[in-house]
C-alpha cells in the first residue's frame, strides 16, 4: 500500500487520536497544564516538495511554518539568544533567493509553531552547520492542556552545511490518555559553540 496523505484527516486526528511514543525510552517528560487548547492553532501545510532528493531521499516534505527564516522566525519561540542571521544553506533547496538561517548559541533553544500531524511514521529533516550536535525534541500538545516532550535524537553538524539525518518518531495508541492537538519541534544545541540551522522540513505522510 502506498503513501497516503493524512491532511484530510487532520481535524479527526486532532480531536480524537490519543498518542504516546512507540518506545517508552523516548518519553522524557510529561508536563501538565503548560499549554491550553486556546493557544495558537496548528498549521497544516499541504504544499509538498522533495528538497532532499539529491541526497537520495525522495520523500515528499512540507516546509515547517517559518522554516526557511526568510521572514524572520514568525511563530517560533526563540530563547537564550537564538536569532535569525544572514547566510543561507548553500544548496538553496527552497529558493535561490533565500538569504537567511537561524543561529543557535550555547544554552539556547528554538521551537516551531504547532503543526498538524498524522498517526504513523513521519520524518523531519533540516540543514545545519557548526561544530557539535543539535538535539531535536518533539513537543506533543494534548487537548487537555498536557504537554509530552519526546526525544527525537541528535544530529551532528560539521564545518560545512549538510542535511541532517531523518528525525523520525512513531506516535501510536498506547495509553489512550492523551487526545493530541498538535506537535512542535524544539532544537537545542548540545555543544560549546554555536550551530546554525536552515530549511526545516516535515514529512507528514503515513507509509503503509
Amino acid at each position: 500500500m502506498g503513501k497516503r496523505p493524512l491532511f484530510i484527516l487532520a481535524v479527526i486526528v486532532c480531536a480524537l487520536a490519543p498518542a504516546a511514543p512507540a518506545h517508552a525510552s523516548l518519553l522524557t517528560g510529561v508536563l501538565p497544564g503548560l499549554v491550553s487548547p486556546s493557544d495558537t492553532p496548528a498549521t497544516c501545510d499541504t504544499k509538498t516538495s522533495q528538497p532532499f532528493a539529491r541526497w537520495g531521499d525522495t520523500r515528499n516534505y512540507v516546509l515547517v511554518p517559518g522554516g526557511s527564516f526568510e521572514s524572520g522566525a514568525a511563530g517560533w519561540k526563540l530563547n537564550g539568544g537564538a536569532k535569525v542571521v544572514s547566510g543561507n544553506e548553500p544548496f538553496y533547496v527552497r529558493s535561490t533567493a533565500d538569504r537567511y538561517s537561524l543561529y543557535l548559541p550555547p544554552g539556547s533553544s528554538a521551537t516551531t509553531p504547532p503543526m498538524c500531524f498524522g498517526l504513523g511514521d513521519w520524518n523531519a529533516r533540516f540543514f545545519s552547520v557548526g561544530s557539535g550536535t543539535v538535539r531535536v525534541k518533539i513537543v506533543v500538545k494534548s487537548l487537555l492542556g498536557v504537554v509530552s516532550i519526546l526525544d527525537g535524537g541528535a544530529a551532528s553538524s560539521g564545518s560545512t552545511w549538510r542535511p541532517s539525518p531523518q528525525v523520525g518518531l512513531l506516535l501510536t495508541n498506547v495509553t489512550g490518555l492523551l487526545a493530541v492537538d498538535s506537535i512542535s519541534l524544539r532544537f537545542v544545541p548540545a555543544n560549546t559553540a554555536g550551530i546554525r540551522i536552515d530549511d526545516v522540513y516535515l514529512d507528514p505522510w503515513k507509509s503503509g
